[in-house]
């Protein structure tokens, strides 16, 4: 059972690597060509999450950063697992879920180092669009 389990959550977040299967390319306008009732589409149920949840709020924002250092194909990769995750049954979840809880710290991170997301290292300085600062004068020389 427990290697079972381990095996359906490795295939869960592995898939992404084995099945390349190009998505229809669907071309959606950039943020300030939305009309104001589509960003408001968008923004409402981040808005409830937010408020509705004010002690995750925390987890929120470090997923939002961890999403912004993360490059195209690791979003899509991470988008396609979010996907396979809500199609599993809710016998399926709750099995993994206690598969993971059964997993000393160490197999949890042995697990992770060998199928877990690959993240690039967290950048230092202003995020995208963030100002950028002029060389300092000792550093022009």
């Amino acid at each position: 059972m427990r290697v079972t389990a381990i095996l359906m959550m490795g295939l869960v977040l592995a898939a992404p690597a084995m099945a390349q299967q190009a998505a229809p390319a669907t071309s959606y306008p950039e943020w300030n060509k939305l009309t104001p009732e589509q960003r408001q589409a968008l923004v409402d149920p981040i808005r409830a999450r937010w408020n509705d949840n004010p002690d995750m709020r925390g987890e929120m924002l470090k997923r939002a950063q961890r999403w912004q250092r993360m490059t195209p194909e690791q979003r899509e990769a991470a988008h396609r697992g979010m996907q396979r995750w809500e199609n599993l049954t809710p016998e399926q979840r709750k099995a993994m879920h206690e598969q993971w809880k059964a997993m000393s710290p160490e197999q949890r991170k042995a697990w992770l180092e060998a199928n877990g997301p690959k993240m690039p290292p967290p950048r230092s300085g202003p995020g995208p669009g963030g100002p950028k600062m002029p060389p300092r004068p000792q550093d022009r020389r």
